[in-house]
């Protein structure tokens, strides 16, 4: 299990503790001041220079790099680190939350422009009940009075739409403000999501999934359609035999590939329960 399981977690998932959503933890000061920081840091930020920044990183010796993004790291997880999440816990975390509120996407304002794509849910923090972190996303994101940022969702709602993001292969991620509260659940591609943009440097803002991906190859048609959808590029195609393959060491388990797969080819198994995989985080 992942470093938060076992610090957080008691030794289980630590994202299905109840107590990690609870309202009572914004009633920290710092933690809310953190909320406002990062809308304002990120909102206002821009790709191209965080992505000429890593540029620059790679023109460093090995372990200079490795020093930065060690300590960086430490640093993020104490404030805001994330983790994959397949669909299936993301229904007993949907559980969890007192509140589900869908607004547009920070890192896609940062990385296309677009200050009104609509890919994240706030879970417990309800902007009717936090008006100074509503105020600094609406300053953020000026959207103009007639226009209804934060939709309050039921969890069927959320749930009918995580699985349309998932037909769209996008990647469900949760992430803490101030660790170990969770405030946020994030629906991510490579192309515009910051998180994966770093993840392609090594610098790591997320764990892997608690799953790795797995294909039942007598089910497996060969149709190909899983190999696109992942957007980690651990799928490929064995072209002799004929059917999909998941390599464990690139997989996150995030079970997006599992529903473009209309074979039911593709299922999920513990991380901890393979072999090559296990210490994968």
């Amino acid at each position: 299990m992942c470093q938060f399981c076992h610090q957080h977690g008691e030794g289980k998932k630590w994202y299905l503790k109840a107590e990690h959503y609870s309202q009572d933890l914004l009633s920290d000061m710092r933690r809310r001041q953190y909320i406002k920081d990062f809308i304002l840091d990120i909102g206002n930020g821009h790709v191209a220079e965080l992505e000429k920044k890593f540029h620059l990183g790679l023109k460093a010796p090995a372990w200079l790099r490795h020093f930065f993004y060690w300590f960086y790291e430490r640093r993020y997880r104490r404030d805001h680190f994330g983790q994959v999440v397949p669909l299936e816990d993301l229904d007993k975390v949907l559980d969890l939350a007192s509140s589900i509120v869908r607004m547009p996407c920070i890192c896609r304002k940062s990385s296309t422009g677009n200050n009104n794509a609509r890919y994240c849910f706030g879970l417990s923090i309800d902007p009717e009940k936090f008006l100074d972190i509503k105020e600094t996303f609406l300053e953020t994101f000026r959207l103009g009075p007639d226009v209804d940022v934060f939709e309050h969702l039921s969890k069927a709602e959320a749930l009918d739409l995580l699985q349309t993001y998932e037909k769209e292969s996008l990647v469900h991620s949760l992430w803490t403000f101030k660790t170990p509260f969770i405030g946020g659940l994030c629906n991510c591609d490579r192309a515009d999501c910051l998180a994966l943009l770093t993840d392609r440097y090594g610098f790591h803002l997320f764990f892997r999934g608690e799953y790795v991906a797995q294909t039942v190859a007598e089910n497996c048609s060969g149709c190909r359609s899983c190999v696109p959808a992942c957007q980690f590029g651990a799928i490929s195609f064995a072209a002799a035999r004929k059917v999909a393959f998941v390599d464990p060491l690139r997989c996150y388990g995030c079970g997006v590939c599992r529903s473009h797969c209309e074979q039911q080819a593709i299922h999920l198994i513990p991380r901890t329960d393979h072999p090559l995989a296990r210490r994968l985080w």
